[in-house]
């Protein structure tokens, strides 16, 4: 097998959760392009019929802070596939939420979209994924699992979290031929934190984002491409980071903005 096809996906078959819109859905239409068969799940149905209609693949409605509902969509799979190669966790809940005024019904949401559903459902998962050769499980995290983003603490620990699934579940399916690892985002463009970026402003996320812009979806594909295809088979356990350097920003100056350096220096 050459290098590039490596990357190809076909004959594979994926699932990839919040595929109606956003990141989930640019990876669905990556993976298509790479040859794999698709399953798409959201809560949004009609959004969700649409997005299946259009890449060819099979969309079932599920609301994943409902265990009903998480087992209804891994029974659905597990009666029509005979194995799944990829699984892709990447439905997101994301509300501003602060301590002094705390909603345990909004928080308790947050953790079963972003922390227990994924669990459940690659729990439920496992023995298709398991008839694999080679199944690689991808859970889209957060730079925010490393850096706490003021004002959604129940989000920044739920990624937290599931970053430490991933750890933990490359020792526990390693031995198996499964693999699984975090992608991370950084700020990136979608319909749930549109209004954010608005409200920081663009202006300021060009500044503190080494490479310069504010992310598309776009720019998650290939990451995601990398993770779910044999060109990765030896990478387990690890975060791939897609930030346009956005955590190394502790100095959030420019290096044209600091008074008398010079490009050149001399030893």
């Amino acid at each position: 097998m050459n290098i590039f096809e490596q990357f190809s996906l076909q004959g594979k078959t994926a699932l990839v959760t919040g595929s109606a819109r956003g990141i989930g859905r640019a990876i669905a239409e990556g993976f298509v392009a790479a040859g794999a068969k698709l399953w798409l799940t959201d809560v949004l149905e009609a959004e969700g019929t649409q997005a299946a209609q259009q890449l060819g693949a099979r969309f079932v409605r599920a609301d994943l802070t409902r265990s009903t509902e998480i087992r209804a969509l891994a029974a659905q799979v597990a009666a029509e596939e005979t194995r799944l190669d990829i699984l892709v966790n990447n439905a997101g809940l994301d509300r501003v939420i602060l301590l002094d005024n705390l909603d345990m019904n909004s928080f308790d949401e947050i953790w079963k979209v972003n922390a227990r559903a994924p669990v459940e459902l690659t729990s439920l998962l496992l023995p298709l994924l398991r008839k694999s050769p080679g199944a690689s499980i991808i859970n889209v995290t957060s730079i925010h699992s490393f850096v706490p983003h003021p004002g959604n603490f129940p989000y920044n620990m739920a990624k937290a979290a599931m970053a430490m699934f991933t750890k933990s579940m490359a020792q526990e399916l390693s031995p198996e031929g499964i693999r699984i690892n975090n992608l991370a985002p950084g700020a990136v463009e979608t319909a749930m934190n549109r209004d954010v970026l608005a409200d920081v402003g663009y202006d300021n996320f060009n500044q503190w984002i080494p490479i310069g812009r504010v992310a598309d979806t776009s720019d998650m594909v290939g990451p995601a491409l990398f993770l779910a295809s044999d060109a990765s088979r030896y990478v387990t356990g690890t975060t791939i980071l897609a930030d346009g350097g956005y955590l190394q920003n502790l100095v959030r100056y420019r290096l044209d903005s600091v008074t008398g350096l010079s490009t050149s220096h001399r030893a």
